[in-house]
This record gives C-alpha cells, structure tokens and sequence, in this order.
C-alpha cells in the first residue's frame, strides 16, 4: 500500500482511531492514579571529607566517588533497612518479613540517584500517606547523618553527611507526570488501533 492509500483508509476509520486513543489515555491514568504511591519525600545531601590533607585533587575526587556509590548501594541493603528501624521512624511491620520481599518492597519504595561529581545524594521516599513518606524520610536523614559509618569503611569521623536542602513533601503523581502519560497512552492508542484498520484493509482485499 502507497502512503496516499494508508491515508485514505485510515481517514474513514478516524473517529474509531481517535476515540481508541483516548480511552486508552484514560486507562493509562486510571492506572496510575490507583498504583502510584500518592506522596513524595526529598532530600539531598552533601558528602564531605574530613582530613583531606596531602591528597591531590584526583584522589580526593575519587575516594568522594566511591564514598557516594558506597553509600548510594546501602541505602538499599537490609542492614540499612534495620538502621532505619531501629530509629523508631519506620515500624518493623511495615515490611514484608520475608527478606527478598522486603528488600523488594523498600527498592520501590525509595529511590537513590547521584551526583558524585558534586558529592551530593538525592534520595527520595514514596508513600501512600504524606506521614508514611515524611516519617521513614525522617529515618533515613537521621541514618545517613549520624550512622553512616556503619556502611563504609575508615574512620567514624573521616566522612561527614550533611543536610543540604528537604525534606520536600510532593503530592503524586505530579502534573507533568499525569500528561506525560495520557499524552503517551493517547499515541498509543492512535498506533495501535490504527495498525488494526490497516491489518484489516490487507486481510480484507486479500
């Protein structure tokens, strides 16, 4: 089939195409509304080095790069899990007991992201309650900030993690992210009913 024929077919199915479209933009926000946790809280923080004293830059840069994935990796591990716990921010119930499930659970939960040039650790908390979100944040602040030497190695003094802007409590999803998805979900919908109307043309003259 030329382009113009393409065209022509799909012209007379328009209306079926577009309303295709948007009933399945509708599902791709329904979707969402009812999966995605309805809050959000950031943080960021400043990884500084103590007693840098006779390192060149280069090596300082890179023990500050391996500090910050170190510390990015153990946010996510079961022992991080317990520190948080053992704050009293998080109750332990509020993870599944089985130990694959929870480290499943707390991945999609929190989410870790880095700038090691900067030395700075973006860390973000989802829940289903703005206390959920603003308690275990709470608990993974105080983890990070006066714990952390439980996850790296060197001295308890070497390496200082500071507050550098939040907690910021977000109410999900966002705007951007709601049209993000209906846009998509829309094209989705054009393309797939679309490949339909053609599939069915071919079949039909054939």
């Amino acid at each position: 089939m030329s382009i113009f024929d393409v065209a022509k077919v799909l012209g007379r199915r328009v209306v079926s195409i577009v309303m295709t479209g948007v009933m399945v933009a509708l599902f791709a926000l329904g979707t969402l509304i009812l999966v995605q946790p309805k809050y959000s809280s950031s943080m960021d923080f400043l990884l500084v080095q103590a007693n840098t004293n006779g390192q060149d830059f280069y090596s300082a840069f890179k023990s500050a790069e391996y500090l910050g994935k170190v510390l990015s990796q153990a946010i996510y591990s079961e022992r991080f899990i317990t520190a948080v716990i053992e704050s009293g921010k998080m109750d332990d119930r509020f993870l599944p007991a089985n130990k694959k499930e929870r480290l499943d659970e707390w991945a999609n939960i929190i989410t870790v992201r880095n700038n090691l040039e900067l030395g700075i650790i973006s860390v973000s908390v989802d829940g289903q309650s703005d206390r959920d979100a603003a308690r275990i944040m709470s608990g993974v602040a105080e983890v990070l900030t006066q714990k952390n030497a439980l996850f790296r190695s060197g001295d308890e003094k070497s390496v200082e993690v500071r507050v550098l802007s939040g907690p910021i409590l977000e109410v999900q999803p966002t705007f951007q992210k709601l049209l993000l998805v209906a846009f998509s979900g829309f094209l989705s919908g054009l393309f797939l009913m679309s490949s339909v109307v053609i599939l069915r043309h071919q079949q039909y003259r054939a």
